[in-house]
């Protein structure tokens, strides 16, 4: 039988809504400042109180699949998937059950450039899951048969990946070969392939203290601190190859109804912090999407260069950055009788690319706007700070970032045009692809 306990009486119903603005919000504030700062072992520790009642705790490593090799291809894809495993003091069923008997959540998340262990919870919950959150992330131990159980998994991963991320997965291949060419996602002929000693060794090599942070966010930061001395990691040799674009082509033809085409050409990496803010601000004025639910972008540049098309389609601005190098181009979906029209049009915008000071300003505001609502869930408050402090060695706050943003002069977003305009093109695309044409074509 249901329970009524919850529901707030009639009468009261007046008095707990007006309450409410006296509640600290669940996603807490933008406005907080980061403390940074470096252990001896060159570990980086970046922590942040946005009063939220809810806390977070991050453990990340330079560990992406850009460091894979052609013996390991896909071991990021199977340490994310193993992740929560048996480790060298508590087992996978012990884990599972005392971080969901504290009411908190331990996750993985991966990408090119780096991996992140992250628990979430309550601010009891967090102390009280710490050690767990420790263990899953460094001592590891990759029993080959808790491997062989995610086999399943893997394959479902495969089969379910939308084809605008199977596009930009082949965009990366097609730039960049190898280092951040490297997918995502494990290849199918790979699957069991990979074993305990091959993740061992990806582990050893790149979850070391020059490569890795711990970034928190509603929690002390000496307590950060100390968790940072007492991870079992050692030091190793730090090696990364750099990202060298090679301007290819790719395609994949799928069949279907649809075509989707990824046109991009390289812009800027986070070391040219001012270059690539000014890529985001152009991402914005060449038009990113609609900013409400399905609504239109009747202001955006690429919107007025494709024109009045009746056939429903999708046109947006792409603008992936790393710490050396990044991708800033058009991401189109549509049906394959018009992708030829489409993709002619958004090569000769990129190929003539000019924004007015309107633009900038449009763009800009855009931008802040989507760091401040961004901001606003935890979740992607921390993965950005963990994602900052393992590339770059310091976090940033929302307001920080925006005082950049807003330095942004409109001649430095024009010479990133000028860039991408003078720039050579990769193409990748995905589906019924009998209209769309060749780079040679273009």
């Amino acid at each position: 039988m249901a329970s009524t306990l919850s529901k707030a009486p009639i009468l009261r119903a007046t008095a707990v809504r007006s309450y409410s603005c006296q509640a600290v919000p669940i996603g807490g504030t933008t406005t907080y400042k980061v403390e940074n700062s470096t252990l001896q072992n060159k570990l980086v520790v970046c922590s942040a109180e946005n009063d939220s009642p809810l806390s977070r705790v991050s453990i990340v490593f330079r560990a992406g699949s850009r460091y894979e090799g052609a013996d390991n291809l896909g071991v990021s894809h199977m340490l994310r998937m193993t992740a929560g495993q048996s480790t060298r003091n508590w087992s996978n069923f012990a884990i599972a059950r005392r971080v969901a008997q504290s009411g908190a959540t331990l996750s993985c998340t991966a990408d090119r450039e780096v991996v992140a262990y992250t628990l979430e919870g309550t601010r009891a919950a967090v102390a009280e899951c710490l050690p767990y959150l420790t263990s899953v992330a460094t001592e590891q131990l990759f029993q080959p048969w808790e491997i062989s159980d995610q086999e399943k998994r893997v394959r479902l991963e495969l089969a379910t990946r939308p084809p605008q991320l199977r596009c930009i997965d082949l965009l990366h291949k097609a730039a960049y070969r190898k280092t951040l060419g490297n997918s995502l996602f494990i290849a199918k002929y790979k699957i069991g392939k990979i074993g305990s000693e091959t993740l061992q060794h990806y582990v050893r090599q790149n979850f070391t203290p020059t490569r890795g942070a711990v970034v928190g966010l509603g929690i002390d930061h000496s307590k950060l601190e100390q968790i940072g001395q007492c991870l079992k990691i050692e030091s190793c040799k730090d090696e990364a190859s750099p990202a060298k674009y090679a301007a290819g082509e790719i395609r994949s033809d799928k069949g279907g109804d649809m075509a989707y085409v990824a046109i991009a050409s390289q812009s800027a990496g986070i070391c040219q912090i001012k270059e690539a803010l000014a890529f985001g601000v152009l991402q914005r004025a060449l038009g990113s999407g609609p900013s409400t639910k399905y609504g239109m972008e009747s202001a955006s540049l690429l919107r007025k260069a494709i024109g009045d098309i009746r056939d429903p389609h999708s046109v947006s601005a792409i603008n992936y950055t790393y710490s050396d190098s990044g991708l800033f181009g058009v991401l189109a979906a549509m049906p394959a009788k018009i992708a030829g029209q489409i993709t002619t049009s958004v090569v000769k915008t990129l190929k003539s690319l000019k924004v007015s000071d309107a633009d900038v300003n449009r763009g800009k505001n855009q931008y802040i706007t989507d760091i401040l609502t961004s901001n606003e869930c935890g979740r992607n408050a921390i993965e950005r700070m963990g994602r900052e402090a393992a590339l770059t060695g310091t976090g940033q706050s929302p307001c920080e970032i925006i005082a950049e943003i807003q330095s942004v002069s409109a001649s430095d977003v024009q010479a990133a045009a000028q860039k991408i305009s003078s720039g050579k093109l990769t193409i990748a695309a995905v589906g019924n692809l009998h209209c769309v044409p060749f780079k040679d074509e273009l």
